[in-house]
């Protein structure tokens, strides 16, 4: 690949990704093969909103020398963007793959599958796939199409730039949204991911879900329990539901049940300078199932600030899929005090701070509730809070 971008500009009109129901963040990166599919990608990049970062990569033939339409390009809108080119879709895909929240490919269907189809892990994983053909005319949602957001995706972009939308999942045909989609819209996880099937057919089939939520549902979930779709039931009810929202699942569940996990806790981290990534996953692992919660319940990684580059810990958080932060030590100290929590001399002589773990948990979850103090053990600490709204 060209490691030599190309810069070309746009201008961001981005007006109509509000409400609910939009795309996830996260990068982008859109594909052609073809100077006609550069226009394409140039007309959807003008409508992405600032959250999206996205990345151009064209095939090396469209911007050879003497191509009319490189010039063109130079023209576009106001802002600017990287091209990067490939010789062929194998060499950047895979990495791609990834790397992004969505890849839209401006080129044939069969293309894509082909390029695709050794990459595929499962729904929870993939990331959303869309095609266009060249003059977009039509956008397909191709593969992740509630959990990614592909379908709106689908929908957004071809408001856009007045494209048709080819979806084709039952739900969405029918009008209702499927229990996965309503989890990407709020940051919820599936588990477990394989009941998914069983329990959209007994949406389709019987045109209602059963729902029960440990938690009060929040104004944004509005739409959701608003939803005739879905009936929602009291505690003495919730052995009949299909839907469960709790970030505490008992995994022995009829087939046409799965629970819709919130991320609600923080997970405290402390640990010794170079301890591995496998290391502080196996802590948190071991302290998250002490607790009966599920790793799909983490909001976040939280140490201090000493702790910022720390590879361990950066890397366990991209694994887990969610966000690393630290606090400055006079902050964890104040919690420290507020809260009385437990006091390590050797942390305090150290650092200045009586101790790392329970502090950075409590932060995490806007001084939430303290659900596991500190365990620790191979070198690291780990705490765990909840946020009060979910407590």
């Amino acid at each position: 690949m060209n490691t030599e971008a190309n810069k070309v500009t746009t201008k961001n009109h981005y007006q109509d990704f509000d409400g609910m129901d939009n795309p996830p963040s996260g990068k982008a990166a859109l594909l052609s093969l073809t100077d006609r599919g550069l226009d394409t990608i140039l007309r959807i990049g003008k409508t992405l909103p600032d959250n999206v970062r996205f990345e151009v990569y064209l095939h090396e033939k469209v911007l050879r020398p003497g191509n009319n339409h490189n010039r063109q390009a130079q023209t576009q809108g106001q802002s600017q963007i990287q091209l990067q080119t490939f010789s062929h879709l194998r060499d950047v895909v895979p990495r791609l793959w990834q790397e992004s929240a969505v890849l839209i490919f401006v080129m044939a269907t069969g293309i894509v599958v082909r390029q695709i189809a050794s990459l595929i892990e499962g729904k929870d994983r993939d990331p959303a796939v869309l095609v266009l053909d060249e003059e977009g005319e039509f956008v397909i949602p191709l593969l992740s199409g509630h959990l990614g957001g592909a379908n709106t995706w689908a929908r957004k972009i071809s408001t856009q730039i007045g494209a048709v939308p080819v979806i084709t999942t039952a739900t969405d045909v029918r009008g209702m949204v499927a229990p996965d989609e309503y989890a990407r819209r709020f940051g919820w996880k599936v588990e477990p991911v394989h009941h998914l099937p069983e329990v959209n057919s007994l949406l389709l089939n019987r045109e209602y879900l059963k729902v029960w939520a440990k938690y009060p549902l929040k104004p944004e979930h509005h739409a959701f329990t608003k939803d005739t779709h879905y009936c929602f039931l009291t505690e003495n009810e919730k052995d009949q539901a299909n839907v469960i929202i709790d970030a505490f699942p008992n995994l022995s569940l009829k087939r046409d049940c799965l629970y819709l996990v919130p991320p609600v806790l923080s997970v405290g981290v402390g640990c010794r300078r170079g301890v591995a990534q496998e290391v502080i996953l196996e802590r948190i692992k071991m302290a998250v199932e002490q607790l009966g919660a599920s790793l799909k319940a983490i909001a976040g990684i939280y140490s201090i600030d000493l702790k910022s580059d720390e590879v361990g810990l950066i890397e366990a958080a991209k694994c887990l899929k969610v966000p690393f932060k630290t606090f400055r030590a006079d902050e964890l100290q104040r919690v420290n005090l507020q809260e009385q929590l437990s006091r390590s001399n050797f942390v305090s002589e150290k650092i200045g701070v009586d101790g790392v773990c329970e502090a950075a948990s409590l932060l995490g979850a806007q001084m939430g509730r303290l659900i596991l103090p500190k365990t620790k053990g191979q070198g690291v600490t780990v705490a765990i809070s909840i946020e009060n709204y979910m407590s």
